[in-house]
């Protein structure tokens, strides 16, 4: 699994980063087009389009017959009966693409939110560092240490959560900073990456130890499977701007992938 996140993470980080000193939305805009490309042809390559296309007449054709028959009461509730079933049709034959395409869609909007979902921390602002044990805290067990890379300050002593097994620093960065933390343990080391400074790159809000957990925390590969669960930053959200317009990454995302799909269309013959 680490490997199989290594990958996805360097073709599509390398593929957002483009531009990036530019402005975020060229490499948002690239990879956005690319995926509606990509959902259309699979969806002409697995849908049935002759009977979506049939349907889609079909349904035009009871919204004519409901407003050129609307004097006639039975016409009317039979042509709305005919709709109903002829939507249900259409949405069922449209579940099979999306079968097809949920899976590689959730991995990809997973690798784009690594990206495009928080920034580094701010320079001169506090952030919370937090350590997960795999079980609690014994009254009298040993702390573990936090060692930060030049450029980052821990400002205040680890405060333990003996019930949840959870350990919190507030950490502060001085400067632009791409980095470890560094946590000792019991003899034992495990380490969190951390950045500061410019927006828009691979960002790892949490390390984790679990392998299903890796599916959605993809920035980084997995803990060693020992006394930790969980390594997290809270990173602050970002926003991609776009001619003084701040909005989530996912609503450019969509927007322009829409976008992309509808104009190509014809061009691929695919009906939807």
């Amino acid at each position: 699994m680490d490997f199989f996140n290594l990958v996805l993470r360097t073709v599509i980080g390398g593929i957002c980063g483009l531009g990036i000193g530019l402005h975020p939305m060229i490499g948002m805009t690239l990879i956005s087009s690319l995926t509606g490309i990509g959902m259309l042809w699979v969806f002409g390559r697995t849908s049935n389009q002759d009977a979506i296309a049939t349907t889609k007449k079909r349904l035009q054709a009871y919204l004519l017959e409901m407003r050129l028959f609307g004097d006639d009461i039975g016409l009317v509730f039979s042509a709305q009966r005919k709709l109903i079933f002829g939507n249900v049709r259409y949405i069922g034959l449209m579940m099979k693409p999306m079968i097809f395409l949920t899976a590689p869609l959730l991995l990809l909007l997973i690798h784009m939110d690594a990206f495009y979902g928080a920034t580094p921390l701010v320079i001169g602002e506090p952030a919370v560092v937090t350590l997960q044990a795999s079980g609690r805290f014994g009254t009298n067990a040993a702390v573990p240490e936090l060692e930060a890379p030049a450029g980052i300050r821990v400002e205040t002593p680890g405060v333990r959560v003996i019930e949840s097994g959870q350990m919190s620093w507030r950490i502060r960065a001085e400067q632009p900073v791409e980095g470890d933390l560094k946590f000792r343990w019991g003899g034992k080391e495990w380490t969190k990456s951390v950045a500061s400074g410019d927006p828009f790159r691979n960002l790892s809000i949490r390390r984790v130890t679990g392998l299903w957990d890796s599916l959605l925390n993809v920035g980084e590969d997995r803990l060693a499977q020992d006394e930790v669960d969980w390594i997290e930053i809270r990173y602050p959200a970002a926003e991609v701007p776009l001619a003084g317009l701040k909005l989530h990454w996912l609503i450019w995302f969509f927007v322009i992938s829409m976008v992309a799909a509808y104009a190509l269309k014809g061009y691929f013959g695919v009906t939807f």
